[in-house]
């Protein structure tokens, strides 16, 4: 059974959307769903949530601030994103009759960096999911750069930047500006006659700024939680040194799965199956 849900974030109205969990397979625990770059809760967690929910877990998916049926300018500035996941987290432990359940956090690509942390932040949280995600934006964007191509980007950002702060122009560019490795055109080429309003959105150009700026080296080793990671190995989006960095710089119980293949392969077929199995396992029994 689902449910749409409204709650606040920063005096904006967010919305989203419950799983309520299967009652013969209870489990008594909630998984708040995150997910990454652009995204809406329509696009690919459904048939996560679907099949957690099935298996005994209540389930919260939503968008952030500006994306999707929720209010607010369509940027990405991770800050303000977190706080839309704190915010949630507050309406779900209290929620219902889900006051007593333990509560985890799944994330994936920008949301899996979001969810670890996030896990640092609040209390609430038992255990993190992250996959295919970066730790330090800077270094996994700039990583194939060489020092003129850097420079050059960093000139431009730089302009764009003073142009909004000293003349008010934003530069929008529309998402598959941002997005464009092969991994990631190959992607939203095959979902975009389906999402064709979530793909069409601008965003300002000095979101991969706010990107580059993000990082969460300094707080890996804050984590106390379980922690399960799955990196892909191809992935050219976040790079698979970046997984092995978040992992080797975790002090807590952590597993890390690897998945042949690249970013979006986590996504679909025997990848997607595989890789549910596991979630559910670690979701059931990990805290």
């Amino acid at each position: 059974m689902t449910k749409k849900i409204e709650f606040y974030s920063d005096g904006l109205l967010l919305k989203g959307t419950f799983y309520k969990a299967n009652e013969i397979l209870k489990k008594y625990k909630t998984i708040i769903m995150c997910h990454g770059f652009g995204g809406i809760k329509e696009l690919l967690l459904p048939k996560y949530a679907n099949i957690f929910s099935k298996n005994g877990f209540d389930v919260f998916t939503f968008d952030y601030r500006g994306f999707g049926e929720s209010e607010g300018e369509c940027r990405i500035i991770p800050e303000e994103q977190i706080r839309d996941i704190l915010s949630l987290i507050n309406f779900a432990n209290n929620f219902e009759d889900l006051k007593e359940n333990k509560i985890a956090l799944w994330g994936t690509s920008l949301g899996g960096a979001y969810a670890l942390k996030v896990s640092t932040l609040c209390k609430k949280i038992m255990g993190v999911y992250a996959q295919i995600t970066f730790s330090n934006g800077f270094r996994n964007n700039t990583f194939y750069l060489n020092q003129d191509e850097l420079t050059k980007l960093e000139k431009t950002i730089e302009n764009l930047v003073y142009n909004e702060i000293t003349k008010n122009k934003v530069l929008k560019v529309n998402l598959k500006k941002i997005l464009n490795d092969k991994q990631s055109v190959e992607f939203l080429n095959k979902y975009e006659n389906n999402f064709k309003e979530a793909f069409n959105i601008k965003l300002p150009f000095s979101t991969i700024n706010n990107i580059n700026k993000f990082s969460i080296d300094s707080i890996l080793q804050q984590i106390n939680i379980p922690t399960l990671l799955v990196q892909a190995d191809l992935d050219t989006v976040n790079l698979p040194n970046e997984m092995e960095y978040i992992y080797n710089n975790l002090k807590t119980n952590k597993s890390l799965i690897h998945v042949d293949g690249g970013h979006y392969d986590v996504y679909e077929g025997d990848t997607f199956t595989k890789l549910i199995s596991d979630q559910l396992l670690w979701f059931s029994k990990a805290f």
